[in-house]
């Protein structure tokens, strides 16, 4: 072949050394697939010790690399909080208790009512649908947990959560105590006027 002989014991030393881990190769598979493409390297090494193999988790990152095995990643969820932007203000939903004899404060929170029109509460849920995303942002009440108003908007901004305001303050002329209840994003830190 006219090769030299270092050249041959060379090449023959740099087989590929994964090749004699066909059966885990198959076991990573036949995981991989049956969990929906959901399991990273991290979940396929715990079900490997589960089954009974012996197997380093870095050893099954690079044989999923070498196979090209990718987890799926879940989709982003929606986060509102962008910090103390105008001043939060106090939970009024949230009472202190203090333990003298154990030394513990604990804090309950109060949902509680007597009337309707006492506490409201809103939030914002992002919904994923064939056009894109939407944005819905109800005010509900605590009494009878009923929807005093809503929003449907295609991006979350103060605008949404105005016009809102602006429906269930028109349906109702005395709101006198009301307290609303939200968790304090950045739509919900600018001053109504």
């Amino acid at each position: 072949m006219e090769l030299n002989r270092s050249t041959y014991y060379y090449n023959i030393s740099k087989t590929n050394k994964d090749m004699k881990n066909d059966e885990i190769m198959n076991t990573i598979i036949d995981i991989f697939y049956t969990h929906k493409k959901r399991y990273g390297y991290r979940r396929i090494a715990l079900e490997l010790a589960n089954i009974g193999y012996t197997v380093n988790h870095k050893k099954v990152k690079r044989l999923m690399s070498i196979m090209g095995l990718y987890a799926l990643t879940p989709k982003a969820k929606y986060k509102s909080y962008k910090g103390d932007m105008n001043g939060t203000v106090k939970n009024q939903l949230l009472h202190k208790i203090i333990d003298e004899e154990k030394h513990k404060t604990v804090y309950e929170r109060d949902f509680s009512t007597n009337k309707c029109n006492e506490k409201w509460t809103t939030d914002v849920s992002e919904f994923h649908i064939a056009a894109g995303k939407l944005y819905l942002s109800p005010i509900m009440d605590m009494h009878n947990r009923e929807i005093v108003s809503y929003n449907i908007s295609i991006s979350p901004n103060f605008n949404q959560t105005m016009n809102m305001l602006n429906v269930a303050f028109k349906k109702y002329n005395n709101l006198e105590n009301l307290i609303f209840h939200s968790d304090q994003g950045y739509k919900c830190q600018h001053k109504y006027v």
